[in-house]
């Protein structure tokens, strides 16, 4: 098997290049512990499930939870992305996916139980429609989050409601074609942030700004009026597939991507 080609992705000051298209490739066996750097693995639902993908080795809490889904179509692609979420992790931590344990921040976001988890392995995971993405590192924290992108959003409501002064002035600076890609620019980097802190909503949408060109290098403009705040935190976009909008988060003055499609 072959593994991506690797990636250093830095986001400085000033850059005005759209990033890369993003290479999903298959995963090397042995899969190497996330050692300084990020393993994003895109999840599609309208493919055929990977063998062995099955509710059984779900927990009773997960379960539950996709038991409370109205559709079928969601129990099943949230039954699916934990599989992947189950499968993935094992392979770093060398144990059964059924064996997993996870435990809940406040916020609701999941962490590997302690006991299990000796080197600090960090994982978050998004979907949207029929995409999904984990992210994995160690020893940082880290958020990820896809979002389909839909023409019918009211860019300058949500702008007002969700965004910061800075980037509600980025968002109407931009000519008319690039308003509604900039606002799920916009919206996955804040949102990505926000999964990585752990903080959820707990922590103010107009308390920080970031970028909102949606093809200029995606940064962390400011954390509370401290345009230094944002330095130590790297965030990149992803290219998933068209029509969707994409971005990783980790605490990090930079870091390396290695991106997988999960098969």
């Amino acid at each position: 098997m072959t593994g991506t080609r690797k990636k250093e992705v830095r986001t400085p000051e000033g850059d005005q290049k759209r990033p890369p298209a993003t290479s999903w490739s298959q995963a090397p066996s042995p899969l190497a512990f996330p050692t300084a750097r990020v393993d994003i693995w895109k999840v599609c639902f309208d493919q055929p499930p990977k063998a062995g993908c099955e509710a059984s080795i779900l927990s009773p809490d997960e379960i539950a939870r996709a038991g409370r889904f109205h559709f079928e179509k969601d129990r099943i692609q949230f039954t699916r992305c934990r599989c992947a979420l189950r499968y993935i992790l094992a392979d770093y931590l060398a144990i059964a996916p059924g064996e997993i344990r996870f435990e809940y921040l406040i916020s609701g976001k999941p962490q590997l139980a302690a006991d299990q988890n000796p080197r600090a392995l960090e994982f978050n995971l998004s979907h949207s429609a029929n995409v999904a993405l984990i992210a994995v590192s160690s020893e940082s924290r880290l958020g990820v989050d896809v979002e389909k992108i839909r023409g019918d959003v009211d860019v300058e409501a949500l702008a007002e409601r969700f965004f910061s002064p800075r980037e509600r002035d980025g968002i109407r600076a931009l000519p008319d074609l690039l308003r509604v890609p900039g606002f799920f620019a916009c919206w996955t980097r804040k949102e990505a942030f926000l999964k990585a802190t752990g903080a959820g909503l707990s922590f103010p949408l107009a308390d920080f700004s970031v970028t909102t060109h949606p093809d200029h290098a995606p940064e962390i403009e400011d954390i509370s009026g401290n345009r230094e705040g944002g330095k130590q935190w790297s965030l990149s976009d992803l290219h998933v597939i068209d029509g969707y909008r994409a971005a990783v988060v980790l605490e990090s003055s930079h870091v390396k991507l290695e991106t997988y499609a999960w098969e």
